[in-house]
């Protein structure tokens, strides 16, 4: 009955999309959000990406639905095994912020990929004038989920006879829209073992059908594979390569990177006998932002003066302008954070001043003892270090906490032995579900 509910709500749901999808164009020129949103689903009617295989009366293998960073790096190491095997493949996403990446993807394989920006405001059962169908564009008999969001258009694909799947599935935080729409899924991939173990326990799904794999391991193992030629592209530009340079010149208990640093999380610097180190160079900081904008980071640093008294030196390092060394460096760089924990033994995480913490399974593999804020519900990949080595990543209890911590740890070198055997593992289980989901 629950279930039987549940999908009238879905289809209520697209039912009165329409009417609010002309409601939302009505209201475009008074909502700055709204009409920011509209000219983003409207760069699918002429984008050469967004054109649907369909209309070449071809079926791409699979679609995957993405909506933002996080979901697309949980993804991409079975999106790469598929273009590597020229298979074609549909992805739908929902956010901005992976625009550039998808782009990219799409212009290096042209023929294998089709992107479609997700039509939240504009979208109808049919396509006509502004208004997108998914159903319509939608080719592959496969579509991926990833993690929590489940769109009622996408779940109700099920009904046109496709294949659902879902990776990196979890049990936080399970509403009853979320238990009701698991029951929509073929083959399910928990996040971890304790996932595995509770969506069993739920008894709806057929225990074959539940997979345990992280498929974020093989692209972080890949990348620390190719880290070396990473930060060689880097050094390129003089001011980075002195900062590489300088950093080499530091040993592992001399030095801490913050990774997708906020604002709240510079609260933890407040500790007098930190401070003092850092104003004789006993301690460097390299602060990684999480946002690269020039008023996040002015933010930031606005945020370590009132914390520090204004007594530390900060330099902003962009490439622009030359190396200055400072006890602490903020690094205005993307693409290059998980390649640089390879040059640390100690790594603080942002986050968990905010929601919740960013990924600790990218320092944990590039050989890191990790520190994170307490706001840590969101994150599987914390049970999963936990599970493995838990005197290897430690919450903070207390803001200024973290420097005592810091220092009673500052000396301990990482298991480097017991990350190989996890490794390991876990490419081994993903290439198992790479031949089961791509014949």
């Amino acid at each position: 009955m629950s279930h039987f509910v549940f999908v009238s709500f879905l289809i209520i749901s697209i039912l009165m999309r329409l009417p609010l999808s002309v409601a939302m164009i009505v209201l475009r020129s008074l909502i700055p959000f709204v009409r920011r949103r509209l000219d983003f689903e409207r760069l699918n009617l002429r984008d050469p990406a967004s054109k649907s295989f369909k209309r070449h009366q071809v079926k791409a293998d699979l679609c995957f639905e993405i909506s933002s960073e996080g979901e697309l790096e949980q993804s991409s190491a079975l999106i790469s095994k598929a273009l590597s095997q020229s298979k074609k493949i549909e992805i739908i996403y929902s956010s901005p912020s992976v625009e550039e990446k998808c782009q990219k993807l799409y212009f290096a394989h042209v023929d294998n990929v089709r992107l479609l920006r997700l039509p939240l405001l504009s979208n109808s059962p049919f396509a006509f004038l502004y208004f997108q169908s998914l159903w319509q564009w939608v080719s592959s008999e496969v579509i991926v989920f990833c993690r929590y969001d489940f769109y009622p258009e996408l779940l109700l694909l099920k009904f046109f006879n496709k294949k659902l799947v879902l990776l990196s599935a979890t049990t936080k935080k399970l509403s009853w829209y979320k238990k009701e729409s698991f029951k929509f899924f073929s083959y399910v991939v928990a996040a971890t073992a304790i996932d595995q173990k509770q969506l069993v326990q739920l008894n709806f799904l057929k225990i074959d059908f539940i997979k345990n794999c992280d498929l974020r391991v093989p692209r972080i193992i890949e990348r620390k594979k190719n880290s070396h030629q990473v930060l060689n592209d880097f050094s390129k530009v003089t001011s980075f390569k002195e900062y590489l340079e300088f950093l080499d010149n530091k040993s592992p208990s001399e030095k801490i990177i913050f990774g997708s640093v906020w604002p709240s999380d510079i609260e933890i610097l407040n500790d007098k006998i930190l401070i003092n180190d850092l104003i004789s160079n006993k301690i460097h900081l390299c602060l990684v932002p999480h946002q690269l904008k020039n008023e996040f980071i002015e933010k930031l640093v606005e945020k370590i003066n009132l914390v520090t008294g204004a007594l530390v030196p900060i330099e902003v390092l962009d490439g622009q302008s030359s190396f200055k060394p400072a006890p602490i460096i903020i690094l205005k760089k993307s693409g290059v954070l998980c390649e640089l924990y390879t040059l640390f033994r100690f790594s603080y995480i942002g986050g968990g001043y905010e929601r919740s913490i960013h990924s600790v399974l990218e320092p944990f593999f590039m050989n890191n003892i990790i520190i994170v804020g307490p706001k840590t519900h969101r994150s599987t990949e914390l049970e999963i270090v936990q599970s493995l080595l838990p005197d290897e990543i430690h919450v903070l209890k207390l803001p200024n906490s973290f420097y005592n911590l810091f220092m009673s740890i500052h000396l301990k070198n990482p298991d480097l032995k017991a990350r190989e055997k996890l490794s390991n593992e876990i490419i081994h289980q993903s290439d198992e579900l790479f031949k089961e989901l791509l014949p």
